[in-house]
């Protein structure tokens, strides 16, 4: 079986679209190292991904950006043919035009429709460019995969593509969360002299995933808050606003290792994500692999992803955030009880589980099962 993927964000994209990638060639790679896997990547990249193996990257000749982007729309579907590819499959929403021609079967990955839901967080260019991309290539494709079932409910609602045609499959997270890496983030707390019981917040600080929020929660709770995630204006005008003292308890953080990330999940006290929608919630994985209590929102595919050990806020209210931070910060047990909810929950989500569910699904469209 060779299996051809839509790799520019594999090589691109350090954190989102490039992770699931890595971490779904990654894991089958290791888990069915008899498939061949062929990375269809445009131009040179900036992230460095060597699984080794089976698997190869490509990259187009001649170098040029023109040639790059005509390469990656179209003209890659001959050379996949050429180098026996039987399935490509688009990781982020879209696929070269041509497949069929060559004989070639296509999946298609849907990770969210937000821009569709939600337009007014998006320009009106960039909405338009990404819906024609998803739209064609749900409907060229054999085969749509949705990663949660609020995606799948959103392709039928917003893009009229039959149930029949879309199959759900979560995602997992990088291998880092899953193993213990406490004593790195108890290294990286004390060299940045950062409190040592402290609430976490994993995103990029924008309006949709309510970093301000749970900011004002642990502000009246008198509780540290470490941010990680990319800045937008306005979480800038948020900070710049607040006091010295208030600053005090309100740590953005940035340049982080996976590594440092995973430690500090498995450091906090609890981890708060109370997003206003998700196509599926990956930093929710994170928490619960990290054996990390979580509070987040019962809302989109995030009341999918949470365990039963999870408090969701229904509201996402100062107040409902207030009294469920009350909770693990203060009571041990409550706490202890619903990490070992979450971590049984959080097994479906493991690497070979992830792995398997592909193998059947490529297996399945190819008549090999």
């Amino acid at each position: 079986m060779i299996i051809g993927y839509e790799a520019k964000r594999i090589y691109h994209n350090r954190s989102g679209l490039g992770n699931y990638g890595r971490n779904l060639v990654r894991s089958l790679n290791q888990y069915y190292p008899q498939i061949e896997l062929r990375l269809y990547n445009p131009w040179q990249g900036s992230v460095s991904f060597k699984p080794g193996g089976n698997v190869l990257e490509r990259l187009p000749t001649p170098k040029s950006k023109l040639y790059a982007q005509m390469w990656r729309r179209s003209l890659v579907c001959k050379q996949a043919k050429k180098e026996g590819v039987q399935l490509f499959h688009g990781l982020s929403a879209e696929l070269p035009q041509g497949l069929s021609k060559q004989g070639i079967k296509s999946i298609v990955t849907v990770h969210d429709l937000i821009f569709l839901r939600f337009p007014n967080l998006y320009k009106r260019i960039d909405r338009k460019i990404y819906e024609r991309k998803v739209r064609k290539a749900c409907t060229n494709a054999d085969l749509v995969v949705a990663i949660s079932d609020q995606t799948r409910d959103d392709i039928i609602q917003f893009l009229g593509i039959s149930p029949l045609k879309i199959k759900v499959i979560g995602q997992g997270c990088a291998p880092e969360f899953w193993e213990d890496h406490r004593p790195s983030a108890r290294t990286y707390l004390e060299e940045q002299k950062l409190p040592k019981k402290y609430a976490l917040f994993v995103g990029t600080l924008e309006e949709r995933k309510n970093p301000i929020l749970a900011a004002q929660a642990c502000l009246a709770e008198n509780i540290p808050l470490l941010l990680v995630g990319k800045p937008k204006k306005y979480w800038t005008d948020f900070y710049q606003a607040l006091s010295p003292k208030e600053r005090e308890l309100i740590y953005p953080l940035s340049g982080l290792s996976q590594k440092e990330l995973a430690g500090l999940y498995q450091l906090a006290q609890v981890f708060i994500y109370p997003s206003n929608f998700e196509g599926f919630g990956i930093p929710l994985v994170e928490a619960m692999a990290s054996k990390t209590a979580l509070i987040s929102s019962k809302n989109s595919a995030l009341k999918e992803v949470a365990g039963p050990g999870s408090i969701l806020l229904k509201e996402n209210s100062l107040p409902e955030l207030k009294e469920a931070l009350k909770v693990f910060w203060s009571d041990e047990n409550f706490r202890a009880q619903a990490i070992l909810k979450n971590s049984n929950f959080v097994q479906q989500f493991q690497d070979q589980v992830i792995a398997e569910q592909w193998f059947q699904t490529y297996s399945d469209l190819l008549g090999h099962g």
